[in-house]
């Protein structure tokens, strides 16, 4: 019975749209539209910045080599976000990508079976148990496992810088070499608050904030999109959809999204709050968790380079 009850989805929010994602709710457009450059593929070409000949020969296809200007540019933004969280009150920690698999599924995300993007070390003997983050929120969260908390630790608001390690299934050409990876760097922000609806929901909001004042100041033209039940997947109760302004192939790719899990997670992992952890008379509640990208740096590079092309 309690290997059926895991694998119920979360409820969603009522103000999110119902169905499938082309019924997603444009709620915010920031920046100029650009007209059409050359690709991030092209441009990194000209000036010897990727690395993709021979790749498949020590690596997997869908892996990446930056160079020169590009590696500096990789390591700017993730500096430059982390300085952003730390004025915002974030705790960064570094944290494994190894993990055992019952914390990625108990985060919300399916482990076995054909249809899943996560990796696992081996299929036999004590590897077996544990498989590669595909994201750190898996990570924070397993960090947090079995713990109960005061009410005036929360919120607490955790971020990290990690490689996120995916199954990714092929994507068309015009998303280019940088865009659906199998490995990339991500700095992610994991947020715990009161078991409160209203609490939970205005964070949520407070990350968009975060996330838009981010990316406000990198050149680029994106939107926000309140997005449909179908698209929520199984923890989130709602969810926002960042895509940025692809010239060099003309399209809007995802750049970012955050999520209020409500206690879905928190269920799972046990984690909970208590006006004093220390008496045991004291009521317990279940936390509500949220996620939500900082910056995932591949795609970043792609919509920063192509929109601020200025040469002719």
């Amino acid at each position: 019975m309690y290997h059926k009850a895991v694998q119920l989805p979360n409820i969603s929010d009522p103000s999110s749209p119902i169905g499938a994602e082309e019924n997603a709710e444009c709620v915010m457009n920031v920046g100029e539209k650009k007209g059409r450059s050359p690709t991030v593929d092209q441009i990194a070409k000209m000036y010897g910045w990727l690395r993709e000949d021979h790749i498949s020969l020590y690596s997997t296809q869908r892996s990446y080599i930056l160079k020169k200007e590009l590696a500096e540019l990789e390591n700017a933004l993730v500096r430059y976000t982390l300085n952003y969280l730390n004025d915002k009150g974030f705790i960064l920690v570094s944290v494994p990508d190894i993990l055992h698999h019952s914390i990625i599924e108990s985060c919300g995300f399916a482990t076995k079976g054909d249809r899943n993007q996560v990796y696992k070390l081996d299929f036999m003997n004590e590897y077996g148990k544990y498989c590669l983050s595909g994201t750190s929120e898996m990570s924070l969260a397993g960090l947090l496992k079995n713990r109960i908390l005061n009410h005036d630790e929360l919120p607490l608001k955790l971020c990290a810088v990690s490689r996120c390690l995916r199954a990714e299934v092929s994507g068309s050409e015009r998303e280019g070499k940088l865009y659906r990876l199998h490995e990339f760097t991500k700095v992610e922000m994991f947020v715990l608050t009161l078991g409160d609806s209203k609490i939970s929901s205005l964070m949520l909001e407070n990350i968009k904030e975060y996330q838009t004042e981010l990316f406000s100041d990198l050149g680029i033209h994106f939107r926000v999109l309140n997005m449909p039940t179908q698209e929520l997947g199984s923890p989130a109760y709602k969810k926002y959809d960042i895509e940025a302004w692809m010239p060099g192939n003309q399209f809007y790719g995802e750049i970012s999204s955050t999520s209020n899990c409500h206690s879905y997670q928190s269920r799972r992992l046990h984690i909970k709050s208590s006006r004093d952890k220390t008496d045991l008379s004291e009521k317990q509640s279940y936390v509500h968790t949220l996620n939500g990208t900082a910056c995932a740096v591949p795609r970043m590079l792609t919509a920063i380079v192509e929109s601020n092309w200025d040469m002719v």
